[in-house]
């Protein structure tokens, strides 16, 4: 069985051959350490990915800088400020749609635009160890609150509910074109990047959640499913009250069940697990950064017993590989899969 097999079985709620693999990102000094020099382009992600022996590989959309501000930070095609760290990671700085005049004058960008795509492109075409290839995107929340600074954007929930609802729109119709774009050139799941809460719980009440953000959310689930593609949530924090409504919009699988917001992986595959697909969730906040390998296994093993039995499962980190990740830890992880993660399961 091939990688992409083994991820689409797991996604379905079907037992592969093993638990797959899968992050959602790996960061740049992490790929470096691995490759062995500076990335250039998608191909040698594709390569880090294919060589650690991951199931999957994911690109989101790409940035697109409209207007340098200084040598680090730039403003974005969604009105954003970002900054680009010595660590070289981006990192968001605050939105610039400030009124509603502000908005009125933004034309969204272009889905469509050719070179958006550009890397899941070049990995799909030279696809040669048949990966599963994800397509980012996002959904009802990241993007209108990022726009307007998240504070300013919950507040607009409460006083302003005609003018985060445009703005929402707007965010949802780019990103279901965006997702038809990426099932035309052939990616095999698609998944939200959206959080939606902190480790305490989610950002907004669940009645403005389920009003605002849910409905938005399985409109674009539905037009992934109307293609025959599969749909993963991404979502960290505590997402507890808010999860029965998240699952209900037909998602196939949920990233990353954060253990340190209060999510069980057990729990979670234990209430939901005859609907969807679980995603996680090994400790990257303690046992990946600063665990000995005994502990990666420990932590590995851990996660199989509690969500492998019965298929509709993946194995991966409980955000991504980040730069305090130890590169011993992260092969530990993927070899350890590997080795307890064969199926049938006895």
């Amino acid at each position: 069985m091939d990688s992409r097999e083994r991820i689409l079985r797991a996604l379905y709620g079907e037992e592969p051959d093993a638990v797959p693999l899968f992050e959602i990102e790996i960061n740049v000094p992490i790929v470096r350490q691995i490759l062995g020099r500076t990335p250039r382009d998608a191909l040698d992600f594709y390569e880090v990915y294919s060589s650690c022996g991951l199931d999957g590989i994911n690109f989101w959309d790409n940035f697109r800088p409209v207007r340098p501000l200084d040598e680090r930070s730039f403003i974005d095609d969604w009105a954003r400020i970002w900054s680009v760290e010595e660590n070289e990671v981006t990192y968001y700085v605050r939105g610039t749609i400030d009124s509603e005049e502000d908005f009125e004058n933004f034309s969204p960008p272009d889905p469509f635009d050719y070179d958006r795509l550009d890397r899941l492109r070049k990995v799909i075409k030279n696809n040669k160890n048949r990966l599963a290839v994800v397509g980012g995107i996002h959904d009802a929340f990241e993007i209108p609150s990022q726009m307007r600074g998240v504070n300013n954007f919950l507040i607009d929930l409460y006083k302003n509910p005609g003018f985060a609802r445009r703005i929402i729109e707007a965010s949802v119709n780019y990103n279901i074109e965006l997702a038809k774009a990426m099932i035309d050139l052939g990616v095999d799941a698609l998944i939200s990047g959206d959080d939606y809460a902190y480790k305490h719980g989610p950002f907004m009440s669940v009645k403005l959640f389920r009003e605002f953000i849910a409905p938005y959310l399985k409109k674009i689930v539905d037009e992934v499913h109307r293609r025959g593609v599969p749909f993963i949530k991404h979502c960290d924090g505590n997402i507890w009250p808010i999860l029965e409504d998240i699952v209900n919009t037909g998602i196939d699988a949920l990233h990353p069940i954060e253990p340190q917001a209060g999510m069980s992986l057990k729990e979670v595959k234990q209430k939901f697990g005859d609907k969807i697909c679980v995603v996680g969730n090994v400790d990257v906040t303690n046992v990946l950064p600063l665990g000995t390998i005994e502990d990666t296994v420990k932590e590995v093993k851990r996660c199989i017993e509690e969500a492998a039995n019965g298929g509709g499962y993946i194995l991966s980190s409980s955000n991504s590989i980040h730069n305090a990740v130890k590169i011993e830890n992260f092969k530990t992880m993927i070899k350890a899969t590997k080795k307890y993660g064969k199926y049938p399961r006895i």
